[in-house]
């Protein structure tokens, strides 16, 4: 019940859809994020919070969420999905750097 929990909380915060997103382990997750290249940066104007998408293959992302204490968690996503999250993004939420 927990990790439903914390899913809904993350997906409340994170305008990609982590609900349907695989998560994965942190040392899977940042072993990837630093072999992988950047896609996109976001940044929220207010939680001091930041979203970076790398890409896994042609159609998979990587997303990895980072909060204001440096905790991260990192989801596996179809590129289609983000491309769609990015193109109805919240207003809060800023993109510093995309290549989508």
């Amino acid at each position: 019940m927990a990790t439903r929990e914390a899913e809904s909380f993350l997906a409340q915060r994170v305008p990609l859809p982590v609900d349907d997103a695989q998560s994965l382990s942190w040392d899977l997750g940042s072993e990837l994020a630093e072999r992988k290249p950047e896609r996109a940066h976001l940044e929220h104007a207010s939680r001091s919070c930041a979203l970076t998408v790398f890409e896994a293959t042609p159609n998979t992302v990587i997303a990895r969420f980072r909060t204001a204490v440096g905790r991260e968690s990192f989801f596996g996503l179809a590129t289609a999905d983000v491309e769609d999250a990015l193109a109805n993004l919240p207003g809060e939420w800023r993109v510093t750097d995309s290549e989508f």
